[in-house]
């Protein structure tokens, strides 16, 4: 539900913005499913937004090469010092992940900031060399990657004496089971309980018009979070991932392990 939630306002915000880097993008989107059509199955009408998914959907189907890209783990040391853990950041993360495809589809730096890239050598060689395909691809993991940069627990590991090795990001912080979810992990990632219905994809006209409902709410009531363009053009990820640690660490407060959400 997040990820669709994010795709659907970046979708708008590039409608009224920059229609033609929206239709760049959706051009883009089509070369895949020329590809191949088994990679796009719950894609229809409404790709940009469907597609957000995409990385998560194939993951335990063949593609987990890429799960590392879906987190960039800052440690949270509750208890004692940094020295007292053992950890480590994978330089195959989220923000390098998406820096690296920003680069190669923008191409404005030249080939070589991306052509040694784990991700351009992989996703080149998946592909046989069809550029069109693996960009394709890779444009569906950007859009999957910025909604998952936008869950703080996709930017946090929190250390202490019950989690030596790291709380993964709070899908270890167990939670009473209350509309499917069971951990404080996937409570943001159904946004509190109001995305505990999933969305069927492809859309249905009925359920694209009802999802529009929920996602104008949201750029209505939070519309200072966007008042300003350098908000959310900034490429470096990092400062978002930043923000997105330090929105995690407050998110244990007032809450028990094991118990119901207040």
């Amino acid at each position: 539900m997040n990820l669709l939630l994010v795709a659907n306002i970046a979708e708008k915000v590039l409608e009224e913005q920059n229609p033609t880097a929206l239709k760049a993008a959706n051009d883009l989107l089509l070369k895949l499913g020329e590809y191949n059509s088994t990679w796009v199955v719950n894609e229809d009408k409404h790709a940009f937004v469907e597609c957000a998914t995409f990385a998560d959907d194939f993951k335990y189907h063949g593609e987990m090469w890429q799960s590392d890209f879906h987190f960039i783990d800052f440690p949270n040391i509750e208890e004692g010092e940094d020295s007292d853990y053992t950890y480590k950041l994978s330089s195959r993360n989220l923000t390098d992940g998406m820096t690296t495809i920003v680069n190669w589809l923008s191409g404005k730096h030249g080939k070589t900031i991306y052509e040694s890239s784990y991700m351009y050598t992989f996703l080149m060689k998946k592909f046989e060399n069809n550029e069109d395909a693996a960009k394709s691809y890779a444009l569906r993991l950007l859009i999957h990657y910025m909604g998952d940069l936008m869950q703080p627990f996709h930017c946090e590991n929190r250390f202490n004496s019950k989690y030596p090795n790291g709380d993964k990001g709070a899908n270890a912080f167990a939670l009473k089971n209350h509309y499917s979810v069971s951990e404080l992990h996937a409570l943001w990632d159904k946004i509190l309980y109001d995305g505990k219905n999933n969305v069927a994809r492809p859309f249905t006209a009925a359920t694209w018009d009802s999802f529009q409902a929920d996602v104008d709410n949201v750029r209505t009531t939070y519309a200072d979070a966007v008042k300003y363009k350098y908000y959310y053009q900034s490429v470096k990820y990092d400062d978002f991932a930043q923000e997105s640690f330090d929105i995690a660490k407050t998110l244990y407060d007032g809450l028990t392990e094991g118990e119901a959400v207040p």
